[in-house]
């Protein structure tokens, strides 16, 4: 069986002012999805991987991925999809075509208000009308009607962070391949649960999540009464994308026979949700900008260092610009504090392509003028002058091929990147030669820490600091949302239809 594979995956922030470009994408194309390394642990891989190992031919279409930012460019998006329906054009004519299964987002947004997935699956499956076809999510995706019309099973990630990419596009595989070899149609339940969550009350090591996460997880094991579901999903929406279908959503995919079954789970699942709704609260301490630092400077003296603060309204892997300030501002105005850290404050770091292109040509060892953040969110962010000292400068790092910048400033540094990349990175700072373990108070823009910080984290600290990812929802200035939608609107009743 021949089985078309590839994917377009991004998380679009409507509220950063970056138009996300070619420039800001890894591509890979045809033969060359199966083989780069550069996302082995992506969902892409788990796909290629399980349908491999299932016998099937893969027949590779194009593979774009970006780290989260702006809403994508209109050109880039429809030049990509171009490419991607020509393949599977060509695939048509060289034989038949027995499924499809994806590697997406769920939350991709295009200049002109589209959403990418359903319009790019919409697509696609007018070309290929009646194969099955599945795909792999983001914990974020919203799902419209059009896209649950064009997809006919979703597996989606169950951890966050998110550790279980790989693992999910095994899933997604393993449905389109079970569908394939028994013959049974495919079916999907979807509830819309009229509700979103920050991102950081929402970790799945942590109640209320961790035991909705559980009850997903047996609905996909076989039980004495009921037949086993092939994916329960708790999709939780993208907060900082503006758009009418954003909301939690319970996709629970089965066989058409077992529809009823899926029907019922997926309408129990929601209202278990929407009941445990006021439980999802924050599950680190947090602070306004000003408060978090003197929190922080106050532990470090305790000595529960490393000490870890995150800048989470600014946080690239959220989708915001990276060139906010306000915590850096409140760094700076404690600076008799800062000096006298028994260590460099770490702070990793800022998206300046212009600081980082002009320390690539002072060279290391060079002391310069530069002025940092403010380039993009010109709402939460000013071009703050400083005078640095390079450290360090990786010319060519990862599969967005960024300029780093290690810059000292009297007692802090700072890793400044030419590219919109995330900081949650664990092999950003290794590039650099720094082991962030070995300083005493670490800024990181980030929101809830990544497994490479919290694992040596001796104390954890939330700055809920002004950016394109702000947490706290209901100070963001939505126009799209379809509403009433907690939390929102607090008072607010719901039942499923």
């Amino acid at each position: 069986m021949r089985i078309l594979t590839g994917g377009f995956s991004h998380e679009s922030n409507s509220f950063n002012p970056i138009i996300t470009g070619e420039d800001d994408f890894a591509v890979f194309r045809g033969g060359g999805i199966a083989e780069n390394s550069v996302f082995s642990r992506h969902s892409s891989a788990g796909i290629a991987e399980t349908l491999k190992k299932g016998g099937a031919e893969i027949v590779p279409t194009v593979l774009a991925r970006a780290v989260p930012n702006g809403v994508v460019s209109a050109s880039f998006y429809r030049k990509i999809k171009a490419e991607l329906l020509d393949r599977a054009r060509e695939a048509l004519k060289q034989g038949p075509v027995h499924g499809v299964c994806l590697a997406l987002h769920g939350s991709m947004k295009v200049e002109g208000d589209i959403c990418a997935e359903e319009d790019l699956c919409g697509a696609l499956r007018e070309i290929l009308p009646r194969v099955p076809f599945t795909a792999a999510l983001d914990m974020h995706a919203a799902i419209t009607p059009a896209l649950l019309e064009a997809v006919d099973a979703f597996a989606a990630y169950k951890t966050a962070p998110h550790t279980d990419s790989y693992e999910t596009g095994v899933l997604a595989a393993e449905m389109l391949l079970k569908t394939l070899n028994t013959g049974k149609k495919l079916y999907t339940a979807r509830v819309r649960v009229p509700m979103m969550i920050a991102g950081e009350k929402s970790e799945t090591a942590a109640e209320p999540m961790s035991s909705l996460i559980a009850a997903c997880r047996e609905l996909e094991k076989p039980a004495p009464a009921r037949p086993a579901m092939l994916a329960a999903s708790l999709l939780l929406g993208f907060p900082w994308a503006d758009c009418e279908y954003n909301a939690v959503t319970v996709l629970v995919s089965a066989f058409e026979e077992d529809k009823a079954v899926a029907d019922r789970a997926a309408r129990e699942l929601a209202e278990e949700f929407w009941r445990r709704r006021g439980e999802f609260n924050f599950h680190t301490e947090y602070y306004n900008s000003t408060e978090a630092i003197a929190a922080a400077f106050a532990a470090v003296q305790r000595g529960e260092q490393p000490v870890f603060v995150s800048d989470s309204g600014d946080n690239p892997t959220a989708g915001a610009a990276g060139d906010a300030t306000e915590l850096l501002e409140a760094i700076l105005a404690a600076m008799d504090q800062t000096d006298r850290l028994p260590g460099p404050l770490l702070y990793s770091g800022f998206y300046d392509e212009p600081a980082a292109a002009a320390c690539l040509k002072a060279g290391e060892g060079a002391e310069l003028d530069i002025t940092l953040g403010g380039n993009w969110d010109k709402i939460n962010g000013k071009k703050i002058p400083l005078r640095v000292g390079v450290k360090k400068i990786v010319s060519d790092y990862g599969p967005y091929h960024s300029v780093l910048a290690l810059l000292s400033c009297r007692n802090i540094l700072i890793s400044v990147t030419s590219k919109h990349i995330g900081f949650g990175d664990g092999g950003l700072l290794p590039a650099l030669g720094i082991n962030a373990a070995e300083y005493p108070l670490v800024v990181v823009k980030l929101g809830y820490l990544e497994p490479c910080f919290r694992n040596i984290a001796g104390r954890a600290i939330m700055a809920t600091s002004r950016g394109c990812s702000n947490e706290i929802l209901e100070t963001i200035p939505y126009k799209k949302l379809r509403r009433p939608l907690y939390p929102l609107d607090k008072d607010m009743d719901w039942q499923p239809d």
